[in-house]
């Protein structure tokens, strides 16, 4: 029995799919999106499990299932989100792309669709999702007492440093 590769042109030497295709983030593509348009991108980083839709804040999305390099929309938040949750009323500020979309639509989105946010139009800060190391962990029910008392846990320790540091500056004066 043949084999594949003795089967095939031995000249043509085409690559099998793998399944994975090179994939830019969505934070790679929002940077590069905003550095595009000439906004400023801070190097802060903003979790969208901490962020809350108010007003007047500017945000970056994208439309869902379009092109790379297309579909951008910036948006100014007209009726904010006041849980983690809830959607926000958002009105189109510029269109990147796309006609389904005009300037002054007003649409609901959520801080899973934002991808950049901005406070006045010129710097950004992009959304990062929430990893596994950021969840919450429940901390275990207290009785009223702790076990261990832990150094610094009362102001007795911070008078202690403060009265060694004066002696320390008495000495270098």
């Amino acid at each position: 029995m043949k084999t594949f590769r003795a089967w095939a042109n031995p000249k043509v030497n085409e690559k099998i799919f793998d399944g994975e295709f090179y994939k830019k983030s969505t934070q790679d593509e929002a940077l590069e999106v905003l550095q595009d348009i000439g906004k400023v991108v801070d190097s802060r980083r903003v979790y969208e499990h901490q962020i809350t839709l108010r007003e007047n804040v500017y945000v970056l999305i994208k439309r869902p299932m379009t092109a790379i390099d297309e579909g951008y929309l910036i948006m100014v938040i007209i009726e904010g989100s006041y849980s983690d949750h809830s959607d926000a009323e958002a009105k189109v500020v510029k269109n990147y792309g796309g006609n389904d979309f005009h300037v002054g639509s007003v649409i609901s989105i959520n801080n899973t669709d934002a991808m950049a946010v901005s406070e006045d139009n010129k710097r950004f800060y992009i959304v990062y999702p929430r990893t596994a190391q950021q969840a919450p962990t429940p901390s275990p029910p207290s009785n009223g007492k702790d076990s261990k008392k832990k150094p610094g846990d009362d102001d007795t320790d911070m008078i202690k440093a403060m009265g060694k540091l004066r002696k320390m500056e008495t000495l270098h004066q």
